[in-house]
């Protein structure tokens, strides 16, 4: 075997890998957890997977562009807030959908304005309008959960088809549209142009704050349809609703394959990753793991994936 063959093997092979341990944690569950290798189970994992998702395809452009954005840990329930405030006040449906959306590009639009034109790290700035939007979702829920039961929106967001979940259908489509636009079009190749190199990126032409506002804005977005569909599966909008799935999706993302440094953004990655730790969670949870060991896992897992990534 030849120099170059060696070398596409290696490279095969890591690029590859978070498949083979995905492929080694479940034949050992289905093995060792009674009722893991089953299709209930299986939807269940895809049920549950499906926001982390989400969330994580919405950073993805962020971090491909070398930022980070933790707004996505309270974005989601101050949408979700306003969602649910909107309807309870019989506004319709779709008022509600915009005007949740629109709180979220809001954010989106601040954090991306800020980082482009202050050079302020956008892990300070991010972590300010989390805990800005986080106060908000608590105040104007009065600290207390508000009860959707739009009929209309739950089967939308929250049913089935033929017992398949909509939510996977939702994630699905969205990272459709999310591997288009950062693998197929100027955005993405612009997003990772910047992440890899910003100041050759401006002299290349590229408007780099009005691209970084575009990637934020795209986080926020995403994050206000995690609301949405956090919403429909516990059929309220609570102010704490999804703000332990942020450090998973962040997780998620840097396990699937994107450059935490910026760069390299990895759509398919995402999904897998989320996978993964949903798979890990499920599984223990099956063997009688506390959950608590879970915690230590993932931190373990992710400073592998990081070192791993680093070293090769």
């Amino acid at each position: 075997m030849n120099k170059d063959k060696i070398t596409s093997v290696k490279w095969f092979a890591q690029e590859n890998l978070l498949l083979y341990i995905i492929i080694t944690f479940f034949i050992l569950f289905s093995f060792i957890g009674p009722g893991f290798f089953t299709l209930n189970n299986f939807l269940v994992i895809l049920r549950s997977m499906s926001i982390v998702t989400v969330l994580g395809l919405g950073i993805t452009f962020v971090i491909t562009a070398g930022e980070i954005d933790l707004s996505i840990g309270s974005v989601p329930a101050f949408s979700a807030a306003i969602f649910a405030i909107l309807l309870e006040k019989n506004y319709p449906l779709l008022v509600g959908i915009i005007g949740a959306t629109v709180i979220a590009t809001l954010i989106g639009f601040v954090n991306g304005k800020i980082v482009a034109t202050t050079n302020l790290p956008s892990i300070i700035v991010t972590l300010a309008t989390n805990m800005i939007s986080s106060g908000f979702a608590y105040i104007i829920t009065h600290q207390a959960p508000i009860v959707v039961t739009n009929e209309i929106f739950i089967r939308l967001f929250g049913g089935n088809i033929f017992g398949f979940p909509i939510i996977v259908l939702w994630m699905l489509f969205l990272m459709l549209i999310s591997y288009i636009i950062l693998h197929l079009t100027k955005i993405g190749r612009n997003l990772a142009f910047i992440g890899e190199n910003r100041l050759a990126a401006y002299y290349a032409g590229i408007k780099v704050g009005d691209t970084l506002v575009l990637a934020f804005l795209i986080s926020s977005i995403y994050s206000a349809i995690a609301g949405l569909l956090g919403v429909a599966q516990s059929f309220n909008a609570a102010p704490w609703m999804l703000s332990e799935y942020m450090m998973t999706a962040i997780a998620a993302t840097i396990i699937g394959g994107t450059s935490f440094t910026g760069g390299k953004g990895n759509i398919i990655g995402v999904a897998l990753g989320a996978f993964f730790l949903t798979m890990l969670s499920n599984g223990f949870l099956i063997i009688g793991i506390p959950q608590w060991v879970l915690y230590l896992i993932n931190g373990i897992i992710i400073i592998t994936a990081l070192s791993w990534r680093y070293l090769h």
